[in-house]
């Protein structure tokens, strides 16, 4: 190798090969190369393992780095702390997996799907975005045929949804006859609905008027419309609010209704 110091080149002379590198140690077949004009490459053992090509993208595993990415890694690769604490990886079997102090927390698999809390599909839906939390409760962004958008799973088994037909949006909850035992017709529904106290309110957040229910006063009543408890606070003392969900009261309404209309039929007729 012609070695040539004149202030500006400095080492020349050469492009050597992955064999034969142009800039080596004692090691011969290990060192860097000039595959092509405004190219450097990198040779490991007499094989090429990087380049760098001439728009200075990096390839790490391949010859070709992909155009318009400055960094092309092929194969098996991680980034991280080095300890384990915080890493991406990319294995053989096509899954990034992204962990934190050690342990797995998402992925994408192999289908481009991401999960998080999960390694892998859950319910059997095949969902592009997957959220799983404790006891065994999860989220499905899901591509289900029958136009379900967003499911609900509770130990795999879902339990509401949001589906969509190109143009209406509905949000379920299961209701399904083979989920149910011990139906009964629902009784003295204008008495529940008397019980009642529909009111009108401010919000203290702007000002704006509101009507409807306080909750723990309906939750006396109907107990299956509210969620949470009266005046509860988490371990620092913030609020834990309770909340309504007002489509529980349509079957009373709707019993209400037919009893209401029963007595005005049984009136009616006298």
């Amino acid at each position: 190798m012609t070695v040539t110091i004149n202030g500006t080149t400095g080492i020349a002379g050469t492009n050597g090969s992955a064999g034969t590198p142009a800039v080596q140690g004692e090691d011969t077949n290990t060192g860097i190369f000039f595959p092509a004009a405004d190219t450097i490459a990198f040779a490991e053992g007499g094989a090429e393992v990087a380049r760098f090509d001439s728009s200075g993208n990096l390839g790490i595993g391949t010859t070709s780095p992909t155009a318009g990415y400055r960094l092309d890694v092929r194969g098996q690769a991680q980034i991280g702390d080095g300890g384990g604490n915080a890493d991406i990886n990319f294995n053989a079997s096509n899954i990034g997996r992204f962990l934190i102090a050690g342990t797995e927390r998402a992925r994408i698999d192999s289908s481009g799907n991401l999960m998080v809390g999960t390694t892998s599909d859950i319910g059997g839906l095949g969902g592009r975005v997957q959220i799983a939390s404790g006891g065994s409760r999860g989220i499905v962004q899901s591509t289900n045929a029958n136009v379900r958008m967003q499911e609900y799973l509770v130990s795999s088994s879902t339990v509401g949804f949001i589906s969509n037909n190109g143009t209406a949006t509905t949000y379920a909850t299961s209701s399904d006859y083979r989920l149910k035992e011990n139906v009964a017709p629902m009784q003295n529904a204008l008495d529940t609905v008397a019980r009642l106290n529909p009111v009108t309110y401010t919000w203290k957040a702007d000002g704006s008027a509101g009507q409807g229910f306080i909750a723990h006063e309906l939750q006396a009543v109907v107990p299956d419309c509210v969620t949470g408890e009266k005046d509860a606070v988490d371990e620092t003392g913030n609020p834990q609010y309770q909340g309504v969900d007002t489509s529980f009261l349509v079957a009373t309404l709707v019993k209400a209704i037919q009893e209401l209309t029963a007595r005005v039929a049984q009136l009616e007729a006298q």
